[in-house]
């Protein structure tokens, strides 16, 4: 057992005073030695501490200037397709359609829009846009199909989906006169101005012109086709049908003589003669969803249901909504899965 000291207070003050004054003298004998205090620093004391830098800037900043670039590429194809000849032309005729005029009102601006495509095949480009159609009322789209087929372009399908996503075609019935008489160039004579006054509906005078070119030059198959548009305008099938096949017989490759061929036969119900011109027609230009629908109803009133039925379910597949309309009534019903 420890005994502790008999000290009175005094004399434990005097105690801790001698110890504090032998402690003082230890420091200052420590800094007369060269000795310096260190203040503890972060970490652990072995390293030097250094805050930490952020890192990774550049990887950070190279999608926003990736954006940057397509964005500008966009732009770019954007302007492009604006300055092309399709769109032009797929514009003049949406602007032309009263369809259109009668859900927007007065179409205001025309924009291309996705998904629009470009396909070759051979001497054949087909062109399929999208555009935006915007107008007084609101905005729809607008989707044409277009080939570029013996120097020029012409429209062999076009739809529209209004404001109420409610697709309907816009090339219905008949066959429209959706292309456009080629513009003059060179060697084209009377041509050009036949293709004026043809534009004017004054198809008498067009006539005229379009007989000098042939005069001029027997083997013009462009003359004789533009002629027979003019005489079926005047209501002369006999001779539109005459210089439809002349215009086939010179060349054998145009497509939209056999449509119109096709079409003369079905309207004087030799439906036989309609299927084979149209056969020709699609065998030239697959994707034609009039002469599909056309020919359906030839083989339909030939008996051919089953062969309506599959030509009714191509032209729905390629956009005609009247073939579907009629798909659904045929008894064939659809062909396929």
């Amino acid at each position: 057992m420890t005994t502790v000291p008999n000290m009175k207070l005094p004399d434990i003050l005097a105690q801790f005073r001698k110890k504090d004054r032998a402690a003082g003298q230890t420091t200052l004998a420590g800094q007369a030695s060269g000795k310096s205090y260190e203040p503890i620093q972060p970490g652990d004391g072995k390293k030097p501490y250094a805050p930490l830098k952020p890192k990774g800037g550049a990887s950070r900043s190279w999608p926003f200037l990736l954006g940057i670039v397509v964005i500008s590429i966009l732009f770019g194809i954007n302007d492009f397709i604006k300055e092309s000849e399709p769109f032009k032309i797929a514009s003049a005729f949406v602007k032309e359609s009263q369809q259109i005029k009668d859900d927007l009102g007065e179409v205001t601006e025309i924009s291309p829009w996705l998904p629009s495509s470009l396909k070759t095949s051979g001497s054949t480009v087909r062109v399929q846009l999208a555009l935006r159609v915007e107008g007084k009322k609101g905005a729809g789209k607008a989707y044409v199909t277009m080939v570029y087929l013996q120097e020029r372009w012409q429209i062999t399908n076009a739809s529209y989906e209004n404001r109420q996503g409610k697709v309907s075609p816009l090339i219905k019935g008949d066959l429209r006169d959706t292309a456009i008489p080629p513009a003059a160039g060179k060697n084209t004579g009377n041509l050009a101005a036949g293709h004026r006054f043809f534009k004017q509906n004054d198809f008498k005078q067009a006539i005229a012109e379009y007989d000098q070119v042939i005069q001029a030059d027997p083997q013009n198959s462009a003359a004789y086709y533009w002629r027979g548009r003019a005489y079926n305008k005047l209501n002369l099938p006999d001779r539109a049908v005459a210089d439809f096949k002349r215009t086939v017989e010179l060349n054998p490759t145009h497509a939209d003589a056999y449509n119109w061929l096709g079409w003369l036969a079905e309207k004087d119900n030799q439906y036989d003669a309609c299927v084979g011109y149209l056969t020709k027609a699609i065998a030239l230009k697959d994707d034609s969803s009039w002469s599909y629908y056309h020919r359906g109803r030839c083989n339909y009133q030939q008996g051919k249901k089953k062969e309506a039925a599959q030509d009714a379910e191509k032209a729905c597949k390629l956009g005609n909504q009247q073939a579907c309309k009629v798909l659904k009534q045929l008894p064939e019903g659809k062909t396929s899965q």
